[in-house]
């Protein structure tokens, strides 16, 4: 009886507190760990045979890179780009992410940013050119990436580009990302390309990506006009 009443309880939270419950699964402490240290061993192939092609024409000048985990893509992002702010919902991350560069010395300038999951407020409005997130958003909710869309519109200059990294299980996924392949959310490919849209952001591509049995997806836009805040 009590467990049912719990299963009931946790569906009602899912259903009508979606975002919420969507970080909070997100935020489990230290829950990614052994993942961050497990994808360390194919960052370099995936920059190199995913990544880098799409990416490589970006303006590198002033980057956000959304929850970077314990720093595996900032490694690369640091050897291309001027300056790096690093967003991310999760302390431990972010304690990880700062020892694993707390003696680095090289050009680029190092930023690192707790948020409460879905805003950007301690970036200014049009100061961003690149923004990049691999590997993490594939978790979020479509109500998140909805909030972070918007946010992206407001941070990002004009011509500045973005790529993200997200799930395409759209209505097919359950409600508790536990329950679906990977932990993959209930975004699509469709949706992306709509709140892009409704936020004066332009699509430039959307690319399929194969991922151990189940298929996401690899948003590419572009802000082309000025004003969007």
């Amino acid at each position: 009886m009590k467990r049912t009443a719990i299963t009931l309880l946790k569906s009602l939270i899912i259903t009508f507190f979606p975002k919420w419950y969507n970080k909070r699964t997100c935020s489990i402490d230290g829950y990614w760990n052994d993942y961050f240290k497990y994808a360390e061993g194919g960052m370099h192939k995936q920059w190199d045979e995913i990544i880098w092609p799409i990416i490589k024409d970006f303006n590198f000048e002033t980057v956000l890179e959304l929850a970077p985990g314990s720093g595996r893509n900032t490694e690369k992002l640091i050897q291309v780009a001027d300056v790096i702010h690093a967003v991310d919902l999760n302390d431990y991350a972010l304690v990880q992410l700062r020892r694993r560069f707390q003696n680095y010395t090289g050009k680029c300038d190092l930023h690192f940013h707790k948020n409460d999951g879905s805003n950007l407020k301690m970036l200014e409005a049009s100061s961003i050119t690149a923004i990049y997130c691999w590997d993490a958003a594939v978790h979020f909710d479509k109500t998140v990436i909805r909030d972070y869309i918007k946010e992206f519109s407001r941070v990002l200059k004009v011509n500045g580009s973005g790529f993200i990294h997200h799930s395409n299980l759209g209505a097919s996924a359950k409600k508790d990302i536990q329950e679906n392949p990977h932990w993959r959310s209930n975004m699509s490919k469709e949706l992306f390309q709509k709140y892009c849209e409704s936020n004066g952001l332009q699509i430039i591509s959307q690319i399929d990506l194969a991922w151990d049995g189940i298929t996401d997806c690899i948003s590419v836009f572009q802000k082309k006009i000025a004003g969007q805040r």
